[in-house]
């Protein structure tokens, strides 16, 4: 894991670079801007349907707009600067392989962007990716998450005040031992949140697995928790499902206002939750 996150955080970069008040690429993609943005896109908004390869460079906020599919093609390495971010009100799909992840990290190592909201009818397709430096929102829509590294946000990385979250076969968080990880939630859900299911996955070395202040019947089965200050942090009138999981510590209690289900919990960590689902070491 070590070097596929030092990968991520150390590609060069290309030439192409979108968001950017300057001209960029050389305006011959279909449907590019007189500028030389890349075809589909104007220097804020994505306009129509792009695949994005090889190595992009996001300079601010780039908007997917309604109606619009940006793809994100295998082995593709997207580089943030600081004040970039990508805001998906159509369809990001990003669509990494075993063989040829793709790597969505800062432009500088150690810094930080704003990373994924998802917003109105917006979705997020999401597959072997390593997601370094920024978290993903989502407000309403939908996201999909699978096979997936995950770590390293300034704040909360995934936040879900609305909309139906789906992630299975992912590590939100390091492995103990590895680089620090500087992520403050796992996982933060809130407001009115839809639908969410995060199961056979890894959920660690945060200061909160999962903060759960809004949410009722949440699956979050087959996860391993481990290496977190707290695993559940519970708040209000909630309720989820953590059978058939790991802990390594502080298996959450139901309460007055917060119920768990806590079937058939693990003694050890699972094998059913990949340690690397980008190498493949688990059972995909």
């Amino acid at each position: 894991m070590n070097k596929l996150l030092t990968l991520a955080l150390s590609l060069p970069l290309a030439a192409c670079v979108v968001g950017s008040d300057a001209p960029s690429g050389d305006g011959t993609n279909p449907g590019g801007d007189p500028g030389g943005n890349p075809g589909g896109s104007t220097a804020d908004h994505i306009t129509a349907d792009t695949t994005w390869t090889a190595t992009m460079a996001v300079a601010k906020p780039m908007t997917v707009d309604a109606g619009v599919k940006l793809t994100i093609a295998a082995g593709t390495t997207v580089s943030f600067a600081s004040g970039g971010s990508l805001v998906v009100k159509g369809t990001l799909d990003v669509q990494g392989t075993k063989a040829s992840p793709v790597h969505l990290s800062p432009d500088t190592v150690g810094s930080h962007y704003a990373g994924i909201s998802v917003l109105g009818a917006g979705e997020l397709k999401m597959a072997y990716a390593v997601q370094v430096g920024g978290g993903i929102s989502v407000d309403s829509g939908k996201v999909t998450v699978t096979d997936t590294l995950m770590s390293q946000a300034e704040g909360d990385f995934l936040v879900a005040n609305g909309g139906s979250i789906n992630v299975s076969y992912s590590a939100i968080g390091l492995e103990p031992g590895t680089l620090k990880d500087t992520t403050h939630c796992d996982m933060h859900f809130g407001g009115d949140p839809g639908t969410i299911s995060i199961t056979h996955s890894n959920i660690s070395s945060s200061s909160y697995g999962l903060m759960l202040y809004a949410g009722a019947n949440v699956n979050l089965t087959y996860n391993n928790w481990f290496n977190n200050t707290t695993q559940v942090e519970p708040s209000g009138t909630v309720s989820g499902d953590v059978s058939n999981g790991w802990f390594d510590k502080g298996v959450p209690t139901s309460s007055t206002n917060a119920t768990f289900i806590t079937a058939n919990l693990s003694a050890t960590r699972l094998p059913a939750a990949s340690t690397d689902p980008v190498k493949g070491t688990g059972p995909r």
